[in-house]
């Protein structure tokens, strides 16, 4: 093992309850009601565009509509979360113990690069990363795993020698998509609804150590 990647929300944040909130707020504006099966079915994972495809069916926007519409939505959100950041459990530990093993690290996620920024200065983690990829630096959003392969040619890897923490079914899918080996994070959906799709489980970070890492990428 080389090199592991890191989707961001729901995985190195736990931004989920407060993303909900959020698109709530948001689908309120505009006269409609997100459920929480709604929010997994539609939201949890997904670009903004295709999210924004649900929340106005049948209309079409153009371009610098569905980027205005996502820069008040994701301002939105900042708002809401910047008092109660945190990083999920065990995090800083692992990223430290990655950097002194000499492990390379990226983070690769859908999120547009505002609220990557916000969350890597916000918590103070941006050195522990030799890459970071946001939504602008793909042209396929995941499932698609566009945006793991540019993450793997930036690290120097193959996706053998990769590990991917992921915790949506469109993050699942794109992570596995690229070849690499990926451990679900129980965050939005619960370990025996992620186990069947990913190669190992966990609940946060304070269980993941490299003896772990190593023996997953050994037993495959």
């Amino acid at each position: 093992m080389n090199a592991v990647i890191f989707d961001m929300d729901g995985v190195i944040v736990d931004t989920n309850p407060h993303h909900r909130t959020a698109w709530r707020d948001y689908y309120q504006r505009y006269g409609k009601t997100l459920s929480d099966d709604d929010f997994v079915q539609y939201v949890s994972g997904k670009h903004n565009n295709a999210i924004l495809d649900h929340l106005f069916a049948g209309k079409v926007l153009t371009t610098d509509e569905a980027k205005q519409l996502s820069h008040e939505k994701e301002a939105l959100f900042r708002e809401l979360y910047r008092p109660v950041i945190a990083p999920v459990a065990g995090l800083i530990p692992f990223l430290q113990a990655l950097k002194a093993a000499n492990i390379r690290t990226a983070v690769a996620t859908s999120a547009p690069i505002e609220n990557l920024d916000f969350v890597m200065d916000a918590l103070g983690i941006r050195s522990y990363f030799d890459a970071l990829l946001n939504e602008s630096m793909v042209s396929h959003p995941k499932p698609d795993p566009e945006i793991y392969q540019k993450a793997m040619a930036l690290l120097g890897v193959d996706p053998t020698d990769c590990i991917i923490f992921e915790d949506s079914m469109t993050g699942i899918q794109a992570a596995k998509a690229s070849g690499a080996f990926v451990i679900g994070m129980a965050t939005t959906q619960s370990t025996d609804e992620l186990r069947p799709f990913v190669d190992d489980v966990a609940h946060d970070f304070t269980g993941i150590t490299l003896d772990r890492l190593t023996q997953l990428v050994k037993v495959f």
